[in-house]
């Protein structure tokens, strides 16, 4: 599938896949919480056939990246734990209230960067799943480790010397998924303010409230314009550290922009970084 895999998929989409027997699936679930574990949810719940990855597991995190990647050896010997081959597509699914994306997008993108390019993710999560009335159990299946091999693509991060560099060339348009609250500078939040000429597409502006989905392509479109961002241009999508800036990589190529990457340091590290003069 390559380049044609699609970025997102639906809870019916996927039940008639597994219906089917289809081989090539390898369906993830990478739900993972700061304050406990969440294979025990795995483990009393989760989609047929599915494992669970823990993106976090293996990396090493400092102040500047609180949410770092793993390197690619890391990264490589996690998915094969999780059964993952090379001829898989990869599906992505998470349960941590956020829509499916918080989680998965962040592993989408994961998979993105470590050249493996035929990965989707569960449109509305495990939650969309039950609500549409699918399967699940609570049985664990041991599974042959997989083949997946791990090749560090560069086009899908950006780091703290290209933002420096982007503030002369501007030769991408910058988009902040933060709140409001964070993003707009405030004298009594030291965690305020933002990226100079970076426009904020918070994370929530995404998603169809009552479904808990993303929003329609035409929508999400509408977002990214009435922002002021064009899509057939390049994207950098930042946050406080690389976690729902993934869904705004993700979305932008789910509206056709092939150009998007996530700066992983992102606010966090931005505001360590930076001259204060570089930050609005």
């Amino acid at each position: 599938m390559g380049s044609e895999t699609p970025c997102i998929v639906s809870t019916d989409w996927l039940n008639k896949k597994l219906e089917d027997k289809t081989s090539d699936l390898a369906v993830l679930d990478v739900t993972w919480f700061s304050d406990k574990d969440a294979i025990k949810d795995f483990s009393k719940q989760h989609i047929i056939g599915a494992s669970y990855m823990d993106v976090f597991l293996g990396v090493e995190t400092t102040p500047l990246y609180p949410r770092n990647i793993p390197d690619e050896a890391t990264f490589q010997m996690n998915a094969r734990g999780s059964a993952v081959n090379d001829n898989n597509h990869v599906i992505i699914y998470e349960n941590t209230g956020k829509f499916g994306f918080f989680l998965g997008a962040r592993a989408w993108w994961m998979f993105k960067l470590f050249g493996h390019e035929n990965v989707s993710v569960l449109d509305g999560g495990l939650e969309r799943w039950i609500a549409d009335g699918h399967e699940t159990t609570n049985m664990m299946v041991k599974k042959r480790e997989g083949n997946l091999t791990a090749k560090f693509n560069a086009k899908w991060i950006v780091k703290f010397e290209d933002m420096v560099e982007n503030l002369t060339s501007r030769k991408a348009q910058v988009c902040d998924s933060r709140v409001p609250a964070k993003f707009n500078h405030s004298p009594d939040d030291p965690k305020s303010g933002h990226y100079p000429g970076a426009v904020n597409v918070p994370f929530p502006s995404l998603f169809n409230p009552e479904t808990r989905t993303l929003k329609t392509v035409d929508e999400l479109k509408k977002v990214f314009a009435d922002a002021g961002i064009d899509l057939s241009k390049a994207v950098i999508s930042m946050c406080s550290g690389g976690m729902s800036s993934c869904t705004l990589v993700l979305v932008a190529h789910l509206c056709g922009c092939t150009d998007a990457a996530v700066y992983l340091g992102g606010f966090t590290e931005w505001k360590a970084r930076a001259d204060p003069s570089q930050i609005e």
